[in-house]
């Protein structure tokens, strides 16, 4: 997910009233046609106030802000870091102020940010029915793992287990994002119903060891390999499967053509080839963008080729730049400068061993070899991998596999609007209950 670089600014407005300034406050700025959360934590010791600032959509914690000015109406931050500037009047209720960043301005109106249990009512909280273990172990490299493994009370032999394998990106164990912790809530309610479950953080990620920028599918898929091996070492377990994620459901089917898992299950999982998947999403921004007819022709067609060479130096381990220019003349393809650009743009701002390798990835060869009992479920309101061609891809070639696409579920799983990524963080369920029926269903049917 792309990072959009902030800068805060407030000028002020309405008269307050003294009040201790301490705690969270939350509010939101126009990005283009999005809004984008933002936290403030004010701490006020006896009587000397200092502020950080979140941005809880980009996993952007504790950027410090200089107190410039604080009075009881009033107060004036500076954000070195980011070049930003908040000056706003203080209320009992509300802070209300400018944002401003190189030269933008943008109303900030703050009020006091929920406990996050009401923010996130699904995040497991303890006392837990439940053991709990933190524990390590070793990738095929020998980096060290950081994982947690969660054990049902009263085990009996032959105990299910899955081990969880999250999208794409460096995650952590629970896979947060937005301040929900998907993978968490699912170890949950997995141990709640008599199923173990190992979580663990993405290589190079929290207390994971290794490097993820040099790391592929191929790479992720071999560490979720060793998870499994070390997953049924435990006492008690019985069947081990893989349950993926997105990128992590792809991973699940190239494990299960190995014979590696005892079952699979694709939570919005990737079934069509990754130059599909990332052409669809492009299709979809320029549909945002207002971009259509022969622009949005020719530009899909000018980033296909692209994605062709991309895969095929991969391939032959020689990656260069690619000519876009030169490119698109000899297709004869008249794309947008704009997006000429951004493709330049993109050769080294998104190119790395995973994207190259990612878009000349095809799953539908891995999951026509899993012999595996699978299940596949998707949500009709997905803009990432868009349920209905991923789930044919499944059908098509695993006809015994168990799919199901849940009405107004997002790629998060969650009940949505829209199905864009903007309303992630802004819903309050990290997954809906209907998915988590689901899958202790099938692994109770096993």
């Amino acid at each position: 997910m792309k990072r959009i670089v902030l800068t805060l600014c407030a000028a002020a407005m309405s008269a307050a009233s003294v009040f201790a300034l301490d705690g969270s406050w939350r509010g939101e700025i126009a990005v283009g046609r999005s809004k984008l959360p933002l936290v403030l934590n004010f701490s006020d010791s006896a009587g000397v106030v200092s502020c950080t600032l979140d941005s809880p959509q980009q996993g952007a914690k504790g950027i410090a802000a200089k107190v410039l000015h604080c009075s009881s109406d009033s107060i004036a931050l500076w954000f070195t870091r980011i070049g930003a500037k908040y000056c706003a009047r203080l209320a009992p209720t509300e802070i209300r102020g400018i944002f401003s960043q190189r030269g933008a301005k943008m109303p900030l109106v703050m009020i006091p940010e929920a406990p996050l249990e009401d923010r996130r009512p699904q995040t497991p909280r303890p006392p837990f029915p439940y053991t709990v273990v933190d524990t390590v172990f070793l990738a095929p490299d020998g980096a060290k793992m950081g994982a947690t493994v969660t054990l049902p009370a009263n085990m009996k032999r032959n105990t299910p287990a899955v081990v969880l394998v999250s999208g794409s990106g460096p995650q952590n164990r629970d896979e947060e994002i937005f301040e929900h912790r998907p993978f968490a809530v699912i170890a949950d309610y997995l141990a709640r119903n008599g199923v173990a479950s190992l979580r663990y953080d993405d290589r190079g990620t929290a207390s994971s060891e290794g490097d993820f920028a040099k790391g592929t599918t191929f790479t992720f898929k071999d560490d979720a390999r060793s998870a499994v091996d070390f997953m049924r070492t435990f006492d008690r377990i019985g069947k081990v499967g893989v349950a993926g994620h997105s990128e992590g459901g792809t991973i699940a089917f190239m494990l299960g053509a190995e014979r590696v898992p005892d079952f699979i299950i694709s939570l919005a999982g990737m079934a069509e080839s990754g130059k599909q998947t990332l052409l669809r999403q492009n299709g979809r921004a320029f549909d945002k963008a207002g971009i259509a007819g022969k622009d949005k022709e020719d530009a899909l067609a000018l980033i296909a080729h692209v994605f062709d060479i991309m895969a095929e130096q991969r391939r032959n381990d020689a990656v260069g730049p690619i000519d876009t220019d030169s490119l698109a003349a000899a297709y004869g393809l008249s794309v947008p400068p704009a997006i000429l650009l951004q493709l330049k743009m993109n050769q080294t701002m998104l190119r790395s061993p995973w994207f190259d390798t990612a878009v000349g990835l095809d799953p539908a060869g891995y999951i026509r070899s899993v012999k595996c009992p699978v299940l596949a479920l998707n949500g009709s309101l997905d803009t990432q991998v868009e349920a209905g061609p991923n789930i044919a891809v499944i059908r098509k070639n695993a006809p015994k596999a168990k799919t199901e696409i849940f009405d107004g579920l997002n790629h998060l799983l969650q009940r949505a609007s829209t199905g864009d990524s903007g309303e992630y963080g802004e819903i309050k369920e990290t997954i809906s209950p209907d998915v988590l029926e689901a899958i202790v269903l099938f692994i109770r049917r096993l």
